[in-house]
């Protein structure tokens, strides 16, 4: 589908560049990535052609003698993409374009929790979409499927989270592939829900951030210099390793098991409402964890430095936005943090989180973090 689209270095950082700061010429394009303009003028030549940029006059040199200059831009309908995100609670699926808008897209129930089934169930709607807005064989580079669960010492695999104890050992290559007919990106749902803010969200411009993603666990990601970084087996930034399972923690699942323990169980995430907020043990819950949370926002301001720390998930909108407000009306973040503490901000795309994933054939394909052959300059 994309077989064409083998992308150099240097064409990368000039999607990324547009990506970033919006539309360009040529000559800022050289300038900005020290390259000559005649690289420029090749590779954007090349662009074009695939599709992947367009170019406009530039509305500043209108009506200016001489040749006048062109931008150029991101062109949206480059590409397509397909996502797909799996909770204990549902199967979320898209079709995205390179700009983040969403084509198409489907919730769909669980029918039961086993791997074969919700891959299935996902596979099915990705080949509904695909064939409802007539792209089969056109232009969409790949699927990205993103799912809850801590990194192996295997980058292709997560552990397994309690809902899905029964799945296989899932290699990305040999198990997910098959259900989808087309290439297959993988990624823990917190470090997809971050790639959807540094596309398409809240971060889309922010050099550094760091993200916290409440869910049924604790995850996320950071960003430097708008690359990911994701360390060692794609463990960086996963915070619930620093609140042991064993004790109180900020997550779901916990809040599952606090309400379970007062007589009030309950399966899903989903099935808190509005009126279990005010419930005296969820806000005994929310209190406690919004100071376990303000401690995690203090150890990554030390550590990483970000100028922006985003905090999403699936738990409760209200439960999150609460979290929000205490950390944001803490006189300080910690004891001795006496500087300016990086700001908080609320997650554009949760509501979305097939969108994070559909972002993963974009990050394979056009970020130059993940180019893998020898950058040249001229290339």
């Amino acid at each position: 589908m994309t077989e064409h689209f083998r992308l150099s270095y240097n064409a990368r950082r000039i999607l990324a560049t547009l990506r970033v700061q919006g539309p360009r010429s040529r000559a800022e394009i050289a300038r900005l990535l020290d390259i000559t303009p005649s690289t420029v003028t090749r590779l954007t030549g090349s662009l074009i052609k695939d599709g992947l940029l367009g170019e406009a006059p530039d509305p500043w040199r209108e009506g200016q003698k001489g040749y006048p200059a062109k931008l150029l831009n991101i062109e949206p309908g480059g590409v397509i993409t397909a996502g797909v995100y799996v909770d204990p609670d549902r199967i979320m699926t898209c079709l995205s374009d390179l700009k983040g808008t969403v084509l198409s897209n489907e919730s769909l129930a669980v029918p039961d929790r086993s791997f074969v089934a919700m891959m299935t169930v996902a596979g099915d709607s990705v080949a509904r979409q695909v064939q409802a807005l007539g792209l089969a064989g056109r232009r969409v580079a790949g699927c990205g499927v993103s799912y809850p669960g801590q990194y192996s010492e295997d980058p292709t695999r997560v552990m397994r989270i309690r809902q899905f104890k029964d799945w296989p050992a899932v290699n990305v290559a040999r198990d997910l592939s098959p259900y989808f007919g087309m290439p297959v990106h993988h990624m823990n749902d917190a470090k997809a829900a971050c790639l959807a803010e540094l596309y398409h969200g809240a971060c889309t411009g922010v050099r550094n951030f760091c993200h916290i993603w409440l869910s049924y666990g604790i995850g996320g990601a950071a960003v430097v210099d708008q690359r990911p970084y994701f360390g060692r087996n794609n463990g960086a930034a996963e915070w619930g390793g620093l609140f042991p399972k064993s004790q109180p923690r900020p997550s779901g699942q916990d809040l599952l098991d606090t309400l379970a323990a007062a007589g009030l169980p309950m399966e899903k995430l989903s099935d808190i409402e509005d009126r279990h907020l005010e419930l005296p043990v969820v806000a005994e819950w929310r209190e406690r964890a919004a100071k376990q949370l303000q401690w995690l926002c203090l150890v990554i301001a030390r550590t990483y430095a970000p100028e922006a720390i985003v905090i999403g998930g699936t738990l409760h909108p209200q439960i999150i936005e609460g979290f929000l407000d205490v950390i944001r009306a803490a006189p300080q973040l910690g004891e001795d943090f006496v500087t300016t503490p990086p700001r908080l901000v609320r997650a554009a795309r949760d509501n979305l989180p097939q969108l994070g994933a559909a972002a993963l054939p974009i990050h394979h394909l056009m970020n130059p973090a993940t180019y893998a052959g020898q950058a040249v300059k001229g290339l």
